[in-house]
């Protein structure tokens, strides 16, 4: 076992969370799944927070923050908590509420952010920020700490910038080097084409106007590849981005894309490159948000505490849907849950995460019923499990046990009626903000 990685497996095979329900046939029946409905078993959804309270387990306990906003600044900043590509990077995060002393606590969990020093020190400057945006000094306007906290975002994300613009100043990682798409500005001629095909002639104006937007936006792009000061003129086309991407003509554009019913290779190009955009553009939404959340709950902010979990350690298995696929991971939305379950009295009503849940972990936590599932992708990765720890209560394996079964049920109910094989319709990275979702 990795000594800088917890051992997933302490349990006693009598105190197991398996224990009458065996690992191997619920594995075996997540392979069968993905050999009859591919690797999407599930559409991509987005869930309604009233609805998740309406069945919930109710939370018998008091919170500052309303859900929506708790769910907002757990996906933001575990957005920001994920700075390179790669499941290596995928980030999740809650936030405590504290009240005596007021404050809140980071939580995050992730298989590396605890050791990169560099992310450590970032997001610790970004919270020192939100307390200063919390505690204005005299004369002080909200726009400076929007600066600073922009500032700090675009320095840690620089490198993750340059790979979502596809830019020639971006140095490809190795398993990426053969890869030759092209820089992103080159797909504004499709975006802005397919205008054309989308409004009526009584609709020319708002045509003209999506065009221009574009077109304005497009040489921001393209100008950047010449620029010198990457810094600067990253942070003036995530603002351009920004600006564009908030009009209500951009959105009404989206939404049109989104529902034709004629979706053609190049419409599929053109959400996706409005997708990229948006994740672009997401940088100062979130510094704009963050300050204005600040602002509204300065007791909270005051004091913000950022703690990492230790992630688990790899669990080897011989089942497996891919022959290379020898070991399970536990996701970091499994890690949070388990710890809460475990400690219970700081439990959180969200959990933030940089892509969208997989398939596993949406059914997971509509099992679990304590937090909301608030979004999928609805793609399987088999090489899922979770953490069987002598440390568990006799209530707490039962409850295991019982999510478990559940999730296997639902396996085989889909496995039973055969599903057509899907293909993944969605990037399983989190959109963020400014696109409406339908």
């Amino acid at each position: 076992m990795n000594m800088m990685r917890r051992n997933p497996r302490t349990a006693s095979p009598e105190t197991s969370i398996w224990l009458d329900f065996p690992e191997d046939i619920f594995r075996q029946r997540l392979v069968s799944l993905q050999e009859k409905g591919g690797p999407t078993p599930m559409d991509p959804q987005i869930f309604s927070i009233k609805k998740w309270l309406l069945t919930s387990s109710s939370i018998g306990r008091s919170y500052l923050l309303p859900i929506e906003v708790e769910q907002q600044l757990a996906d933001d900043f575990a957005f920001l908590a994920a700075v390179a590509e790669g499941a290596q990077s995928v980030a999740a995060v809650c936030i405590e509420e504290q009240f005596q002393p007021s404050g809140i606590t980071l939580r995050f969990a992730a298989m590396d952010i605890s050791k990169n020093e560099a992310v450590n020190m970032a997001l610790q400057r970004i919270c020192d920020i939100l307390s200063l945006a919390a505690t204005p000094a005299s004369g002080e306007k909200p726009s400076d700490c929007v600066t600073l906290l922009f500032q700090e975002a675009i320095q840690l994300h620089s490198d993750r910038l340059l790979a979502r613009l596809r830019s020639s100043k971006w140095e490809k990682p190795k398993y990426l080097s053969k890869s030759h798409k092209k820089p992103l500005w080159k797909d504004f001629a499709n975006l802005i084409h397919r205008a054309q095909h989308t409004y009526t002639k009584k609709e020319n104006a708002t045509r003209k106007t999506v065009e221009n937007e574009l077109e304005k936006l497009s040489v921001v792009y393209e100008q950047f590849e010449t620029s010198e000061d990457d810094l600067s003129a990253l942070m003036q086309l995530v603002e351009a981005s920004y600006t564009v991407s908030s009009t209500e003509e951009i959105k009404g554009y989206v939404r049109r894309l989104q529902k034709n019913t004629r979706e053609t290779s190049q419409v599929a190009s053109a959400i996706k490159s409005l997708r990229q955009i948006e994740k672009i553009a997401s940088y100062r939404r979130i510094c704009l948000f963050f300050v204005a959340t600040a602002r509204q709950y300065p007791a909270l902010f005051k004091q913000t505490t950022i703690q990492y979990l230790v992630p688990f350690d790899q669990v080897p298995t011989t089942i497996g849907y891919h022959e290379w696929a020898t070991t399970c991971n536990i996701h970091a939305e499994v890690q949070l849950a388990v710890y809460y379950d475990l400690n219970p009295e700081y439990r959180p009503r969200c959990i933030g995460t940089s892509k969208w849940l997989c398939y596993l972990c949406f059914q997971y936590l509509l099992a679990h019923k304590m937090f909301f599932p608030s979004k999928t992708h609805g793609r399987m990765f088999d090489q899922w499990t979770v953490p069987d720890l002598e440390e568990f209560s006799e209530a707490l394996v039962a409850e295991y046990r019982r999510i478990l079964k559940e999730i296997d049920s639902v396996v085989l109910q889909q496995i039973d009626s055969e599903p057509q094989v899907r293909k993944l319709q969605r990037m399983t990275s989190c959109d963020f903000g400014t696109f409406e979702q339908t």
